[in-house]
């Protein structure tokens, strides 16, 4: 069985799955506002699912989902790729096809932490390389050169765009790319927040540079976040090499056996190139004016949080310069005012709250913003410091 050993508990999820269905002002979310089957159409997608057989579908995903994928990346055939229930079960296979107990591994810190607690259950040797702010969030490369070096890792599980800091990684990740050639090293990063950078350039895919350095790259993405389709539950990974890709689906076998076939319809027609980048443009501007709402609170409101603004993603990472117990916090503005944001204990990132910035109404958005800060002064006026 792929994790014969126990699974630690999932922070984030559970916080989540525990309070979003009774949150009156639901703020935890990291992707943008889903999309209808009728808003898709009006984008351009052919949707036609009256024809489409219910039955078991294939085990690596449809032929033509796989192809599309395969054309999203550039220069991958479908044997490349395969379909899984969202990018949780491709982060899931990825680790279990890849790292095999007493393997080393490096993991960029910090970060959902689903990767994190599945090395853990797999019983890898864990080498964290922690982010920080004083360098606006971006990986720390020289410690992570020398760890590649000194450790030589089976693998390195990356986020970039990064979560939760929102940073983006180009020529750092170009550096541990050409390093670990040296080393036989693994590369996995989870992209499933490219395509929502904020600014105009697009984070390079793992993909593109396994091939110009000649080592494994192993891209996990999906539909959820920045295409707002997460209820499709369709994910994927990607390799440049064909035996990850097969050893990984060997995995599935154990989990999911097939995606679901509705889902994929819908996702053939959601990334052919004209919707897709219309999907990618109304996430990007959904973002772009939560940011700005934002600040004009956070002027409105000064002292209560202190933001680092994040280069991508539909989520924000801010500190609490007047207290680190962000998990009390947090729990205290959803008890009392029914606010939902995420601690930054889930990230091991006490003193800090991840903040949602996916609404598609402006004016929700103000509202909500403006909720939190009145529940967080609230909960601060009645708490010792």
């Amino acid at each position: 069985m792929p994790f014969p050993y126990e699974l630690p508990p999932f922070c984030l999820e559970r916080w989540q799955s525990e309070r979003e269905t009774s949150a009156k002002i639901l703020l935890s979310e990291s992707g943008v506002e889903p999309v209808s089957l009728d808003e898709l159409e009006r984008m351009g997608a052919k949707i036609d699912l009256s024809s489409v057989d219910l039955g078991y579908g294939w085990t690596r995903g449809d032929p033509k989902l796989r192809k599309a994928i395969a054309d999203y990346y550039g220069g991958l055939t479908e044997d490349h790729v395969l379909v899984t229930t969202g990018s949780a079960e491709a982060n899931l296979l990825a680790v279990s096809s890849i790292v095999s107990p007493g393997d080393i591994v490096v993991v960029d810190m910090p970060n959902y932490m689903q990767v994190h607690g599945l090395l853990q259950a797999r019983r890898a040797e864990i080498y964290e390389a922690w982010r920080s702010p004083k360098n606006n969030w971006h990986m720390p490369i020289d410690e992570i050169l020398s760890l590649l070096r000194k450790v030589k890792p089976r693998a390195i599980f990356i986020t970039n765009p990064n979560n939760p800091t929102g940073a983006v990684e180009s020529d750092s990740l170009k550096a541990i790319a050409e390093e670990a050639e040296k080393y036989h090293t693994i590369i996995v990063v989870d992209e499933v927040y490219r395509g929502l950078e904020h600014s105009s350039e697009r984070a390079p895919s793992i993909i593109d540079l396994a091939r110009k350095y000649n080592i494994i790259g192993v891209s996990t993405s999906g539909l959820s976040k920045v295409y707002g389709l997460p209820g499709l539950r369709i994910g994927w990974i990607a390799s440049n090499v064909k035996g990850v890709v097969e050893k990984a689906w060997s995995v599935k076998d154990y989990t999911t056996i097939s995606p679901a076939r509705l889902s994929e319809a819908v996702a053939v027609s959601v990334l052919e190139p004209s919707v897709r980048v219309k999907l990618e443009e109304r996430a990007k501007r959904i973002v772009r004016d939560n940011l700005e709402v934002l600040r004009g609170v956070v002027e409105e409101y000064p002292g209560v949080i202190e933001p680092w603004w994040p280069e991508a993603g539909a989520f924000i990472l801010v500190k609490t310069p007047w207290t680190r117990d962000t998990w009390e916090l947090a729990q205290g503005i959803y008890m009392e005012r029914g606010v939902l944001v995420n601690p930054g204990e889930c990230f091991d990132l006490p003193g800090t709250l991840r903040i949602g910035l996916g609404h598609a109404d402006r004016d929700y958005s103000r509202m909500a913003f403006t909720e939190m800060m009145k529940a967080i002064i609230e909960y601060r006026s009645g708490k010792k410091i």
